[in-house]
């Protein structure tokens, strides 16, 4: 019991400082945080808690859990950045705490401990449960559905199975419809597989249905009641049904598309997991007890992978809640890599993961130096040394490895991380920033217009500029003839727009339209009178 205790304090220490250290520093980025936090800043000033809006109107993208959180969280902390991403933050240490008591139910502590450490220094979950977007939440819901129910299998108990219900009916109200389907397919999969149906009796599923509509419907309902045909029309028909069968970005469109984000979201376990998955499902000595769970481990994966593989509309974000079962495959492979006297196999099996990881590690520092030298120049010597440190802490863990300092060789990649986030949070990401979000841009715009004063962006932008100026009458000026209708007004006028699109205008409008008055990046601010 101690030893749990001491697992799980070192589990919420690590998490709160990897996603809270320095949460509000960077800016609200362009166009998935700023979407967020501006509906839920509108709908605190508004004191509206049924209905989403932005620029002052219903909007149905998301159902109405995630902006609850962010309201909540304004109302505590009052409304900027480190507010808005707060909720992610506080979910991604619950993630880490469920991945935990998971590990510990199907293998052993120590594998849900290591399982917790390497979900909480992976790329991808880092960077979400510092930003303020749904995925994270969703995931968490959907990690302790799958908690709840693995407890109910083993104990047999109701109440395991009371909230796991609880679980999806919260993902549904976060995400929509995909908040059940994903757990549901996962368990009648699992079912299937185990031989678990001569035993589903067990499972009080009238009365998990009952819990389950409960708690998700009456929102529904009550949009409904307010708003009817625009709910379904644009949650249902657009955001559900129609972004699954169309694409709406250009990206996406392979069907192989989420196979570099699993692997290099997974970074820098991403070949331990690959190593690991390969020994867990060949292992032909593995307990027959959890032959079962490596078929539900097998299902969880591949429920999610393949629905957001045929999707025609994918994110990065999306495939996210495959990262804890990723986690726990990494976890029980190291667990055994510590514990047990290593055969010949699994010993080649983890020098072949340090070594492709160091290759990765090496030409992952590479990469991401030359991409930030040619998009953010100023920021190129920090992100040099970053890398360095990190490769530098990976090369002396892979050496460790080979004197046979098994648990001193996962603390120092831990540790490797943990000293990189220092330099990328303090210094790297604030400047990058500023590059992706309309703050810098907005604040700018406040001191020279005047409130009365038209303002226009460009689509999505008028997200971060709505949030950041406080207005939310920001007219919309895609595409590029909505720009030139705008700039013909006889009123003074201000826009925040692509440079390229200024270039444009301003070849045609000439001396209307004024010289930049500031610029960031792509972006810039710009009136129609040079006076």
């Amino acid at each position: 019991m101690k030893k749990n205790v001491y697992f799980i304090a070192a589990i919420v220490l690590l998490g709160s400082f990897l996603f809270l250290f320095g949460l509000g520093n960077m800016a609200l980025t362009d166009p998935d945080e700023t979407f967020y936090a501006e509906t839920a800043k509108e709908m605190v000033e508004a004191k509206e808690w049924s209905t989403p809006l932005i620029f002052g109107k219903p909007q149905f993208e998301k159902p109405i859990f995630y902006y609850w959180l962010v309201m909540l969280s304004y109302l505590v902390f009052g409304i900027g950045e480190f507010a808005a991403r707060f909720p992610s933050a506080v979910f991604g240490i619950f993630g880490l705490i469920g991945v935990y008591l998971l590990g510990r139910a199907i293998f052993s502590p120590l594998t849900g401990f290591l399982s917790a450490i390497i979900l909480a220094t992976c790329v991808q979950y880092l960077v979400l449960a510092r930003a303020c977007v749904t995925d994270m939440v969703l995931t968490v819901f959907i990690l302790f559905c799958v908690l709840f129910f693995v407890k109910g299998q083993i104990s047999n108990r109701r109440r395991y199975y009371f909230a796991a219900a609880v679980m999806a009916a919260l993902a549904v109200l976060t995400k929509g419809p995909i908040g059940a389907f994903i757990p549901g397919v996962i368990f009648l999969s699992y079912i299937t597989i185990s031989g678990g149906w001569k035993n589903i009796k067990k499972i009080p599923i009238l009365w998990c249905l009952v819990i389950f509509f409960a708690i998700a419907l009456p929102w529904y309902l009550t949009a409904m009641r307010l708003h009817g045909t625009q709910l379904v029309n644009e949650f249902f028909g657009f955001h559900n049904v129609t972004r699954f069968l169309k694409p709406e970005h250009k990206i996406g469109s392979s069907p192989f598309f989420y196979i570099p984000v699993v692997l290099g979201g997974f970074f820098p376990w991403t070949f331990f997991l690959i190593f690991g998955a390969w020994d867990m499902f060949k292992d032909k000595n593995i307990a027959s007890r959890l032959k079962a769970y490596r078929g539900l481990f097998l299902t969880w994966f591949l429920v999610v992978f393949v629905f957001f593989s045929i999707s025609r509309t994918k994110l990065v974000t999306y495939i996210f809640p495959l990262f804890p079962v990723m986690a726990l495959v990494t976890g029980r492979f190291w667990e055994k890599f510590i514990t047990k006297s290593e055969g010949k196999v699994l010993s080649r099996k983890m020098k072949n993961s340090f070594i492709l990881s160091g290759v990765s590690v090496l030409a992952a520092g590479i990469a991401v130096s030359l991409v930030v030298g040619h998009k953010y120049s100023q920021i190129l010597p920090g992100t040099v040394i970053a890398s360095g440190i990190f490769i530098f802490g990976f090369f002396i863990a892979t050496i460790l490895f080979f004197r046979d300092k098994k648990i001193a060789s996962f603390v120092l990649i831990v540790l490797s991380v943990v000293l990189l986030s220092f330099p990328l949070i303090l210094r790297i990401l604030p400047p990058i920033g500023e590059f992706e979000s309309s703050r810098a841009l907005s604040y700018k715009l406040n001191e020279l217009a005047a409130p009365e004063d038209p303002i226009a962006g460009e689509c999505d932008h008028r997200r971060g500029i709505a949030f950041y100026t406080g207005r939310t009458d920001i007219v919309d000026v895609h595409p590029y003839s909505g720009l030139m209708t705008f700039f013909s007004r006889k009123e003074k006028v201000w826009g925040i727009v692509q440079y390229k699109h200024y270039k444009q205008m301003k070849d045609i409008k000439g001396e209307s339209v004024s010289d930049p008055l500031f610029r960031v990046g792509k972006y810039v601010l710009i009136t129609n009178s040079t006076s």
